[in-house]
């Protein structure tokens, strides 16, 4: 008998030791399980913050692109002024040459292709005043906020402000 009652409480003994551990394991998994989960946001956050940051540089460089020119451009509009200037004063009798018209040509070349990389005018004259587009110079009498004269061409690289017009603005 006391063998018997020996090995009951054995048995009873096993049966509360797999209900333990399996508690045990339960909460082992559990807390692994949010381990788990935690190190997926983490992951994700991470991947999506490189995903930004790829975007970002790849932006970065499209403007870099977009704009490499503009320092060269930049550079050649004071040949642009002045070949206008040069057309714009020279005398009636000599306008009828032949190397005149081979001048403009070429003169004409020279825009279109500085037009081909974006380039463009800002309109000024009889336009309301923008900062943006506008550095005003003077004022003088005419309409209020509206460009009177300009005294130097602006001008736009793809939509962006390289050189503003330098104007005369009414009061």
């Amino acid at each position: 008998m006391a063998e018997e009652k020996l090995s009951n409480d054995e048995a009873v003994e096993a049966e509360v030791e797999p209900t333990e551990d399996v508690e045990t394991l339960e909460q082992s998994f559990a807390e692994e399980k949010e381990k788990a989960e935690k190190y997926l946001a983490n992951w994700q956050r991470s991947q999506a913050d490189f995903d930004n940051y790829r975007k970002h540089i790849e932006q970065e460089k499209e403007e870099i692109v977009k704009f490499a020119n503009s320092a060269l451009i930049l550079g050649l509009l004071p040949i642009v002024d002045d070949m206008e200037r040069a057309f714009a004063s020279l005398p009636e009798q000599m306008a009828e040459f032949s190397w005149i018209d081979g001048i403009r040509l070429s003169y004409n070349k020279f825009r279109a292709t500085l037009e081909a990389q974006g380039l463009s005018e800002i309109k000024a004259k009889g336009e309301q005043f923008d900062p943006h587009l506008h550095e005003a110079v003077m004022r003088q009498e005419g309409e209020e906020g509206i460009v009177t004269e300009e005294i130097q061409k602006g001008y736009k690289l793809k939509d962006k402000v390289i050189r503003p017009s330098m104007v005369i603005v009414g009061k």
